[in-house]
Formats: structure tokens, sequence, C-alpha cells
């Protein structure tokens, strides 16, 4: 084998090690994004339906206490107050409907294909407060 072709070999070797290294870091970020959003939109869905059980607890009788308690506890789950886009009472006074939306980041793909932050929601209604206890009757 001349010299020639030796130097044409390792610079193919070393172009196909070179996309192989790329291809690699691509397929890891993809799987370490589809990670970052599944775990965070996780997350956002258990602090939403925390908080709105949290806050059934005060309905139908009081239903300023119940929004108030249902935002708390949403913060207390690490939803910022900025993330709450809705949180309001049912039509029926029995059930607390809150959507919570974050957005986060996304690096390597986002420097590639532009979409730097990409948004997240989750919505979550209470279970209906149970009907006021009336004792048992005789």
């Amino acid at each position: 084998m001349n010299s020639e072709k030796r130097k044409r070999i390792r610079f193919a070797a070393r172009l196909l090690l070179a996309a192989t290294i790329v291809a690699g870091a691509v397929i890891l970020d993809g799987v370490a994004e589809r990670y970052y959003f599944y775990s965070n939109w996780i997350e956002l869905q258990n602090a939403a339906y925390s908080a709105t059980v949290a806050g059934s607890a005060y309905l139908p009788s009081h239903p300023a206490r119940a929004l108030a308690v249902t935002r708390k506890y949403a913060e207390l789950n690490g939803v910022r107050s900025s993330e709450i886009v809705i949180a309001r009472i049912a039509r029926d006074h029995r059930k607390i409907i809150l959507k919570v939306k974050r957005t986060i980041p996304f690096y390597l793909d986002g420097a590639i294909v532009g979409d730097s932050a990409r948004s997240i929601s989750a919505t979550a209604m209470s279970p209906p407060a149970a009907p006021p206890h009336r004792g048992i009757q005789a």
C-alpha cells in the first residue's frame, strides 16, 4: 500500500469518526430533551392535581379560600405564580380547575433548529367536593 492511499484511508476514518461523534451527540441530546420535557410535564401535572385536591376541601362553602389554598399549594409544589394561567371554580361550585404553563429551554436542539424554548402545560380538575355530612337519620 502506498503512502497516498494510507493518507486517504486515515482521512476517511477520521471523517467517519467525526460524523459518528456528531450523530451520537445529537441522539443523546434528543433523549435528554425528551426526558427533561417529560419530567417537567409530570411535575406540573402532579402539582396542579395536588393543588386542586387541597383547595377543593373548602368547596362549596368558601370558594375564595379554596382558590387561595389551590394557588398556595401549587406554589409549594414548585409552580411559580406567573406559571398559573387559570385558577377558577367550576360552574357547579364543587370543583376547581387549574391550568399551569411553563417554558423550558432547549440548548443544543435550539442552537441547530432555532427553537430554543418550548412551552408545556398541565390542566387538572379536582374531584367533586363531598356533599355535607348530615349524620345518621333515624
